[in-house]
Formats: C-alpha cells, sequence, structure tokens
C-alpha cells in the first residue's frame, strides 16, 4: 500500500515575481495601446486625405464649368445679418494683415466657409440663388410644410461673372458701395431685389441651370456650423450632434464648414485674385506673381531635393518652397492630429505643423 504525502514545501510565487508579471502586462498594454493609437492616428489621416481628393475633384469640376475658382469667403461685415458675417468675398488687400506686403497679408487669406457653400450649395434662394431654407419649422417666404427643402437638395445657380451672385457687379442698389459684401447679393440681378433682411430674399425666383454639388454623399458628421470665432481668431464649430432638443440655434442657417476627421474645419487657399477680378493676379513683391508656395504652413516639412524652390522668406529666414506647391492653383490644408498649426513659419519649434495635412491642385 502506498502512501500518499502532502508536500508542505510547494512553492508560490513571490511579491518579487508578481511584480515582474504585473509590470510585463502593463508593458505589453501600453506597446498595444501605443500600436492602436498610431493605426487610428493613420486611419484619420488617410480618411482626410481622401476627402481632400474627393474635395479637389469638386473644384476642378468647378473651374472647368465656370472658368475660375470659388473666390475666399471670410467675415468682413460685420452688420451683416448672423449668416453671412462669413461669407462675404474677400480680396487680398481686404484681409487682415500683419505686414506691409501682400506676402504677409497672404498667410491669412483663406476661407473655412468656401467649400460648402459653392461645392454643396448650403444656403436659401437669396445666397446662391437656389434651394429654400427652413424657418421656425417652415420654409421662409414660401407656404410649404415644414422643413420643406427644394429637390435636390443641395446645388447652386451660376454665381455669375463676378462669382459671387451679383454682389460685385450686380449688387443691391441701396448697397453699391459694400462690393463683394454678403448682404450685396443679388442673385436675380433684379432691378429691386428684396432686402437681405426681408423674408423675400429666401422665395425671390432665379432662372437658370442647378449646378452641383460637386462633392457627393459626404457624411453629415463632417459638416459644421460656423457660429463665431475665439480671441485668438479660431473658428467655433457646432455640429448637428451637439444640437439638443430644446436647443434655439437654427443649424441650417449658420454658415457651413466641411470638417476633417479631427472634428477641424479645413481651410481653402487659392492663388491670390487682384480687386474684383477672379481671373487676376497679384504681383509680388520680388517679380512675377503671388503663389501658395509662399504660404508658409502649406510648405512640406520635409522637402525632396527634386521639388525644392524658393521662395518668400518666414520668420525663421526659411525660403524653402516645392515646385509643386509654387504651380497650385488652390490648396487644402488640415491643421492633424495635433489641431494646431503655425501661419508665420514652415517649420516651428513646436512641430504644430509637422502633422498638417495639406493637399494641393492645379
Amino acid at each position: 500500500m502506498s502512501n500518499l504525502h502532502h508536500n508542505p514545501r510547494t512553492r508560490a510565487f513571490t511579491l518579487t515575481e508578481l511584480l515582474v508579471v504585473i509590470a510585463i502586462v502593463v508593458l505589453l498594454l501600453g506597446t498595444l495601446f501605443v500600436a492602436i493609437n498610431a493605426a487610428s492616428k493613420r486611419a484619420q489621416v488617410a480618411k482626410t486625405q481622401f476627402l481632400m481628393n474627393t474635395i479637389s475633384s469638386g473644384l476642378a469640376q468647378f473651374n472647368t464649368d465656370f472658368g475660375y475658382l470659388p473666390p475666399v469667403l471670410g467675415r468682413k461685415d460685420g452688420s451683416a445679418p448672423a449668416s453671412g458675417f462669413a461669407r462675404d468675398v474677400v480680396r487680398l488687400n481686404d484681409a487682415v494683415v500683419n505686414g506691409p506686403n501682400g506676402i504677409a497679408q497672404q498667410q491669412n487669406w483663406y476661407s473655412y466657409t468656401t467649400l460648402a457653400d459653392y461645392l454643396l450649395g448650403y444656403g436659401h434662394r437669396g445666397e446662391d440663388g437656389y434651394g429654400i431654407q427652413r424657418v421656425n419649422g417652415a420654409a421662409s417666404g414660401q407656404i410649404s410644410e415644414p422643413g420643406f427643402k427644394e429637390a435636390p437638395p443641395f446645388g447652386i445657380r451660376s454665381p455669375g461673372a463676378d462669382g459671387c451672385w451679383g454682389a460685385i457687379d450686380a449688387p443691391q442698389p441701396n448697397l453699391v458701395n459694400f462690393k463683394g459684401y454678403y448682404r450685396a447679393r443679388n442673385p436675380g440681378r433684379a432691378a429691386l431685389p428684396p432686402p437681405v433682411t426681408g423674408t423675400g430674399w429666401n422665395a425671390q425666383v432665379v432662372e437658370g441651370r442647378v449646378y452641383g454639388p460637386y462633392i457627393d454623399q459626404i457624411d453629415e458628421r463632417l459638416l459644421g456650423g460656423l457660429t463665431g470665432f475665439d480671441a485668438s481668431g479660431r473658428p467655433i464649430i457646432l455640429t448637428r450632434d451637439q444640437l439638443g432638443t430644446n436647443n434655439a440655434v437654427d443649424f441650417d442657417a449658420l454658415p457651413k464648414c466641411i470638417l476633417d476627421y479631427w472634428g477641424e474645419p479645413i481651410a481653402y487657399y487659392r492663388t491670390p485674385y487682384g480687386g474684383d477680378d477672379l481671373r487676376s493676379n497679384v504681383p509680388a513683391p520680388d517679380g512675377g506673381y503671388l503663389d501658395l508656395g509662399d504660404v508658409f504652413c502649406l510648405r512640406e516639412w520635409e522637402i525632396d531635393s527634386s521639388e525644392q524652390s524658393a521662395g518668400a522668406v518666414d520668420a525663421n529666414g526659411d525660403n524653402s518652397s516645392s515646385a509643386s506647391m509654387k504651380g497650385a492653383v488652390f490648396a487644402l490644408l488640415s491643421r492633424g492630429g495635433d489641431r494646431a498649426y503655425d501661419r508665420t513659419v514652415r517649420r516651428d519649434a513646436s512641430e504644430f505643423n509637422k502633422d498638417n495635412v495639406v493637399q494641393a491642385g492645379k
């Protein structure tokens, strides 16, 4: 008969061994988290680049249809209705200046609202000649069911030779001294158009072909309403998902921005036009004309030697630019994952510009 003996000396884990195991698990989890985070960032970059490619195609088709690129829309007219504070046509000499010449002005000359207004057609008849805006559950100036919109829901009538529905070449009669202002738009080129603040401005009949939309099937989550700017000039964006059921904000009436996959508005740059002519060029101080290669934050962080070109000198004394950017007629900018950028230099000390996502088009 065999005897079964219990071994009282069976060995357990020591505290040191437990701590080593825990450390290994934490290290593996940390490595996994870093890998997942890096993959997520790469996915956001890839999706933003794909969106920019779609926008670029839309801008190219718009240029084919009208013979010019959309103008730069921005805030200029403080007395305009709320929906128009970011929809004035901004000429280069109207931009906020940081210096005495065009290159300094050019760093601040871009738009957050142009893309949605021109490529999608957000707005009502008085704004872009097409569509009816819902106001308080009903279409302003129309007898219709709540939420009524013209079909198809997006698109624009031709902006005309001035590119802004008559705001320059046929402004509303009492606003002839405010060329390019949102409140001066007259899409029907009527001798006595309804005032911009009246409901009739939303109901005027405009004939002609509907163009666009130039971007199809954009995710509603990538559309933001511009509600204002903070003290540093950054846009304050509201998405439809952020609206409460009893919120008084009329999201449909807000100027729209197309957002990147970090929730920030994509900025639109184009070659500068002088005065009121969208096809004109602006002379550069050193000869030739201003180009997008002189916008510092659009320049690549690392420039390939085959692309190396010289442009305007930034705040660091760096004149490095690229041939492709100097030859571009428009560019799109996302601030990237850090949601920040530096407009004064190409390579900033904080590396805000390092993750900028830039798409140039010709």
